[in-house]
């Protein structure tokens, strides 16, 4: 994972072997150089952290092998909150296909996951991994949900790069509206006049009688509609008392 001089890094884990933890923070280090930082946290106390606002260029999460995490909407929200704007976040997280793992993400749900949490620039691409790697993967995966390490052959490692937008989460900016009445100039009095004279005017051949299509007032109305109604049929109305169509009927 590459970051760069200089910035602020977080690095998130979880259960993994101390020699192989300690070796990616020296490695960070010593990428981010004297006027960086990498900070540990765990992902079970990111949420109990004092973590400022707008901290860290870079967060990275499940890079420590085995990447075991399941980063969950409410770290995902966070993690954005800690990103300075225009921030990196890069995870691995464990995928399978919809329905095949309980509580575990598709690649395509992942995708939407970060799209509604706010980051843009989302790329998701699926690790490939030794055949002793994959079976540490899959034990990891196999004892934190307490399975038999089989029943995660669908499962795939995927690394995710996220950015936070280059503006703060909530933030707000005046625009330049103005709902005042605004006095109209002579000129575009005058305008607005010629305007509505030439959506309203006919020209002359407009109304030249071979080529004006009239329909004949006879054919509007039927046999039916020219009988006179039969009285036998008319009740008497209980407003008025008198022998009429009545809205009642």
């Amino acid at each position: 994972v590459q970051v760069g001089c200089g910035q602020n890094v977080l690095l998130i884990w979880s259960s993994c072997p101390e020699d192989t933890l300690l070796s990616v923070v020296e490695e960070l280090r010593r990428a981010v150089g004297d006027k960086g930082s990498v900070q540990l946290e765990n992902t079970e106390r990111l949420l109990l952290g004092a973590h400022r606002e707008s901290s860290f260029e870079t967060v990275l999460t499940g890079i420590v092998s085995p990447s075991a995490i399941i980063t969950t909407d409410p770290i995902l929200t966070e993690i954005a909150r800690i990103l300075k704007p225009g921030g990196r976040l890069v995870m691995r997280e464990p995928t399978c296909p919809v329905g095949t793992v309980t509580n575990m993400r598709s690649m395509d749900s992942l995708k939407t996951t970060l799209t509604l949490t706010g980051y843009v620039n989302t790329k998701l691409d699926v690790i490939s991994q030794t055949e002793e790697e994959r079976k540490q993967f899959c034990l990891a995966l196999a004892k934190q949900r307490n399975v038999a390490a089989e029943a995660m052959s669908n499962v795939s490692l995927v690394e995710v790069a996220a950015e936070k937008p280059q503006y703060e989460v909530g933030a707000s900016s005046a625009l330049p509206l103005s709902f005042a009445k605004q006095k109209a100039t002579p000129q575009a009095k005058s305008d607005a006049q010629q305007n509505a004279g030439a959506v309203w005017t006919l020209a002359a051949n407009d109304l030249v009688d071979e080529e004006v299509d009239l329909m004949d007032a006879d054919t509007l109305l039927d046999e039916d509609d020219l009988k006179k109604p039969d009285p036998s049929t008319l009740r008497v109305c209980g407003t008025t008392g008198k022998r009429k169509a009545c809205k009642n009927w």
